[in-house]
Formats: C-alpha cells, structure tokens, sequence
C-alpha cells in the first residue's frame, strides 16, 4: 500500500490514465502524497493534458477507485499559480507518458 491506497487500486487508476494517448503526466498531491492523510482522504490528482481531458475520464477513474473518493484537477487549467507551484513541488508523479 502507497499513500494509503491499495497498490490493485492505483494500478488501476494508472491503466485508466495510460488509455488517454493525450495525458502526458499525473501527479498525486495533497494530503495522500505528503503521507498525512486519513483513512477517508480523497485521492487528489493533477493531470497535464495535450488538449482537453477527455470525457469520460472522471467516472472511469471513480470506478476504478472503488470506495475512494478521487478529486481530478486540470493543471492546464489552474489559474492559481501558487496551486500549480505548490502541485509541482509536492506532488508524486504516478504516470508520465514515455514518448
């Protein structure tokens, strides 16, 4: 188990992310990735796009959560630096699409 996740439910959240050709990168932050997380702590993840995120993504990603609740922020998006700095200070990369 990483960041209080079962490994069989982040290598699933991962597979959903290798599906979409146009993620190129998804950090994990907040409180799971700075190991202060409690037992119902939402996963937070970023993810850096080409383009738009496709639709669909969401739900396929809650389903392969399962019980954890899972929170998708469009870092292209983000209008507040300090978040972004922040996200990629702190955060885990958990996908990086190999080109």
């Amino acid at each position: 188990m990483r960041f209080g996740i079962p490994e069989d439910v982040l290598d699933k959240i991962v597979v959903e992310l290798k599906k979409r050709k146009n993620i190129k990168r998804a950090l994990l932050f907040g409180s799971r990735a700075k190991e202060d997380y409690k037992y119902n702590s939402d996963i937070d993840i970023a993810i850096l796009t080409e383009g738009e995120i496709e639709p669909g993504l969401m739900s396929d990603l809650d389903e392969a959560a399962g019980i954890y609740k899972i929170d998708i922020i469009d870092f292209n998006k983000l209008s507040c630096q300090a978040l972004k700095e922040k996200i990629l200070k702190e955060g885990v990369v958990i996908y990086e699409r190999g080109d």
